[in-house]
C-alpha cells in the first residue's frame, strides 16, 4: 500500500490551498515552480498520480492538471486545518473583531436576520442562523394586556430577549388589579426556569387568590403554545445563495438545479444543520457527507452558539467544497463570540 509521505502531503496541502485560491487544475509544473520540493516535475507528477490512486486527489481530463477530491478534502480538515486551528486557539484575543452593529431595541429575530446578512458577506458564500430552541430558554418576564370582550394579549420574554405574543380569548371576566396579581405570581415564581419543565402544579397561590387557578391556567397554555411552535418550525435566517450559485464551478445548470433544491429550503437546511450538530459543537462536512442529494459539490461548516446557559442556536455556512475553510472557521468563531456578547448585553 502506497504511503502518505510528508512529501505527498506537502503536495496534497499545496494543490488544495491552489485550488481553493484559483478554482484551476493543478499541475506539476505549478507545484515545481510555487513550492521547493527538490525533485523534478517528472518525480512531481509520479507523487500527483499516486494520490489519484489513492483518491485524495482526481483528474477532471486527459492532460488536465489535479483537483482535490473529497478524501482530500476530508485529510486537509482533519490535519491542516486542525494544526492551523490549535495554534490560532490561544492567539483568538489578537483577532480582528467583526463587531456586531446592532440596535439595542432590535428584537432577537431582527439580530438574527442582520447578522446572517452580515456573515455571507464576511465569507461570500451562504450563511445559515437558528435561532436558539425556546424549548431550552428560560423564562424571564410575562405581561398580559385587557382589550374588549374578554381578549387578552400576552407577551412572554425569555431570557435570551426573545419576544413572543399570544393573543387569547378567557370566559371569566378579570380586572386590572387581578392581572396585576396574575403578573406577580408568574413573574416571581417563574422567572429563570425552563420554559419547556414550567407546570402549574409548582406555582404557590395565596389563598384568597384561588380564583385565579383558571386564568393562570389559560396563559401557561399560550405559554406552552409558543414551545410548540417553535419546536415544529426552528427558525433559521439564511443570506447568500446568489453568493454561491456565482462561484465559477456552478455553471452546469444541472448542478445549480440541485443546489437551488437544498438552499431554497429553509426548514431542510434548519433540519440538516441541527441533525448535525447532535452531541457536537463544531463539524465540517464535505460533498455527500452533508445529504444524500445535491449536495455533492458543497460543502457546510457549521457550530453550536450559546447566548445563555442553557439556551443555544446554530450557524453554519454553505460554499463550493473549494470554499476557503480556513477564512470560514475564523469568521465563524469570531462571529460567534460577537453575537454572544451582543445578546448578553441585552439579558
Amino acid at each position: 500500500m502506497t504511503v502518505l509521505t510528508e512529501r505527498k502531503k506537502r503536495i496534497l496541502r499545496s494543490v488544495i490551498e491552489r485550488f481553493i485560491d484559483q478554482a484551476e487544475p493543478v499541475s506539476s509544473r505549478c507545484l515545481v515552480d510555487s513550492i521547493d520540493l527538490g525533485v523534478s516535475s517528472a518525480t512531481v507528477r509520479k507523487e500527483l498520480s499516486e494520490l489519484e490512486e489513492m483518491g485524495f486527489l482526481s483528474q477532471p481530463y486527459t492532460s488536465a492538471g489535479r483537483i482535490p477530491a473529497d478524501k482530500g478534502y476530508r485529510y486537509y480538515v482533519d490535519s491542516v486545518l486542525k494544526e492551523v486551528i490549535d495554534f490560532m486557539m490561544p492567539r483568538r484575543k489578537q483577532i480582528t473583531r467583526i463587531k456586531l452593529d446592532v440596535d439595542r431595541d432590535m428584537e432577537i429575530e431582527e439580530i438574527l436576520q442582520y447578522s446572517s446578512a452580515e456573515l455571507s458577506r464576511l465569507t461570500n458564500y451562504l450563511s445559515m442562523v437558528v435561532a436558539p430552541d425556546i424549548n431550552r430558554s428560560k423564562f424571564r418576564h410575562v405581561e398580559v394586556l385587557s382589550f374588549h370582550a374578554n381578549n387578552y394579549l400576552l407577551v412572554l420574554i425569555t431570557d435570551t430577549g426573545r419576544v413572543f405574543k399570544r393573543n387569547f380569548y378567557f370566559e371569566g371576566k378579570l380586572n386590572d388589579l387581578d392581572i396585576q396579581k396574575i403578573t406577580n405570581i408568574l413573574n416571581s415564581q417563574l422567572r429563570d426556569k425552563l420554559i419547556g419543565d414550567i407546570t402549574s402544579e409548582e406555582l404557590s397561590i395565596p389563598d384568597g387568590d384561588t380564583y385565579l387557578f383558571l386564568p393562570i391556567g389559560r396563559i401557561l397554555e399560550q405559554i406552552k403554545s409558543c414551545v410548540k411552535e417553535e419546536l415544529a418550525y426552528n427558525r433559521v435566517f439564511v443570506h447568500g445563495a446568489s453568493a454561491v450559485l456565482n462561484q465559477p464551478e456552478f455553471i452546469d445548470m444541472e448542478k445549480v438545479k440541485g443546489i437551488l433544491d437544498i438552499i431554497e429550503d429553509e426548514n431542510l437546511l434548519a433540519g440538516i444543520l441541527i441533525k448535525m450538530l447532535e452531541g457536537e459543537n463544531f463539524i465540517v462536512k464535505i460533498g455527500a457527507e452533508i445529504s444524500k442529494k445535491g449536495t455533492e459539490d458543497l460543502s457546510l461548516v457549521a457550530s453550536k452558539y450559546k447566548i445563555s446557559n442553557s439556551s443555544s442556536g446554530a450557524v453554519g455556512i454553505l460554499g463550493p467544497k473549494r470554499m476557503d475553510y480556513l477564512k470560514v472557521v475564523a469568521t465563524i468563531n469570531m462571529f460567534i463570540r460577537d453575537l454572544k456578547e451582543v445578546f448578553s448585553e441585552r439579558i
